[in-house]
Parts: C-alpha cells; sequence; structure tokens
C-alpha cells in the first residue's frame, strides 16, 4: 500500500556575502515555495536578530512580485509575506558557533549522535496573509558549493499530532490533511483570553 505524503514545498537558504562589507546587508538570502506549487519560488532576505534570551534569529521579507510591473507599483501589506527562521534548539551540533569540537556532542552515543545528524539544522516559519495559513520550513546543512556554505529543506502545512500518527500509520488521508488550518480572530483587547496570552508571553 503507498502511504500519502504529504505534499512539500521548497526551502534553501545561502549565505549573503554582502554582509561583510555592509552592516544593513540581510545575512541570508533564499528562496521558498508552497507545498500546493512547489515549482514556483519566491526569494527572501533575513535580518540577523536577537531574542529577549539573547538567541539569535533571522526574518525577513518574502517577495511576491511576479514582474517587474508589479514590484513598480505595488506595496507589500504590513506584517505579511515573511519568514522567521531559528536554529533547531532540540539539534545537538557537532561543531560549536566557533568552529570548534562540541564535548557535548562528543559524549552522545553512536544512536544518538544518528539521531542528531538526522534532525534539522535550522527551523522556520512562512508568515503569509490573514487569509492564508502559515507554513512551517526545515532545513539541512549541506556540503559547502563553490559560493560556500548553504542549506536546504522543505515547507509544509503544520501538522497536529494525531495527523503526524496517521500518516506514519499509513492511514492519513492526504487531502484532508493539507486543508489550510481555519484562522483563529485575536482576541479583542482588554479581554481575559488576551490578557492571559500576555501573561504567557512575559
Amino acid at each position: 500500500m503507498n502511504q500519502p505524503k504529504q505534499p512539500q514545498g521548497n526551502f534553501v537558504l545561502n549565505l549573503n556575502f554582502r554582509r561583510n562589507t555592509s552592516p544593513n546587508a540581510p545575512a541570508i538570502t533564499g528562496r521558498i515555495s508552497t507545498p500546493e506549487d512547489p515549482e514556483t519560488t519566491f526569494a527572501f532576505s533575513a535580518f540577523a536578530q536577537t531574542d529577549k534570551n539573547g538567541e539569535a534569529y533571522w526574518i525577513g521579507p518574502v517577495d511576491m512580485n511576479r514582474s517587474m510591473r508589479q514590484a513598480l507599483n505595488t506595496q507589500q501589506a504590513p506584517n505579511t509575506h515573511f519568514v522567521a527562521i531559528r536554529e533547531n534548539g532540540f539539534k545537538v551540533f557537532r561543531e560549536l558557533h566557533d568552529g570548534s569540537p562540541n564535548p557535548a556532542y562528543a559524549k552522545l552515543s553512536e544512536d544518538e549522535k544518528k539521531l542528531n545528524d538526522d534532525r534539522p539544522a535550522y527551523w522556520a516559519s512562512w508568515t503569509r496573509t490573514e487569509n492564508e495559513p502559515q507554513l512551517r520550513a526545515s532545513a539541512w546543512e549541506r556540503d559547502a558549493s563553490r559560493y560556500g556554505p548553504w542549506a536546504s529543506g522543505n515547507t509544509q502545512h503544520p501538522m497536529s499530532k494525531e495527523e503526524a500518527a496517521a500518516l506514519k500509520a499509513g492511514k492519513a488521508d492526504a487531502v484532508a490533511m493539507n486543508a489550510p488550518e481555519p484562522m483563529v480572530a485575536p482576541p479583542p483587547p482588554g479581554s481575559r483570553r488576551a490578557k492571559a496570552g500576555d501573561r504567557e508571553r512575559a
């Protein structure tokens, strides 16, 4: 029996070498596509940021323009079409950020090393419009090309634990599983639900 496969788009990250000469240049440039139309790719740029815990992440716009005229005559709505990228915090990397061997990796068993090596290096999300569901992305580091280090992976719609288990068991309904998630309206300001969310973020 052929097991249903969740549709996936493409996700490619490249180092932007202009970052070494311009402090305003994005650290990462790349291409991304949707699970519904993986062949149509969109360029993105992601700029380095630091969260409140001191952890680095990268965020920036996805260029949705498909023609010169569109690019010159339209303006992207604020808070739409952007990617946010983070290192996978559950992965024990072989090397530290300075390139030296990671002592924590050396302490892993062979089975644990294999598990970690298979994990993606980066997690990302693509926030589109309020009428389109957010997409999740993952990327694995690849052997350096003549252009230097890079990473690639895929995008897909988020799955619930039940959907993931059904897919693994070969019992998933691929059409239903990949239907866009319903958009949940944010709670009105001052409501109990909004205040509870503020406490969780604090």
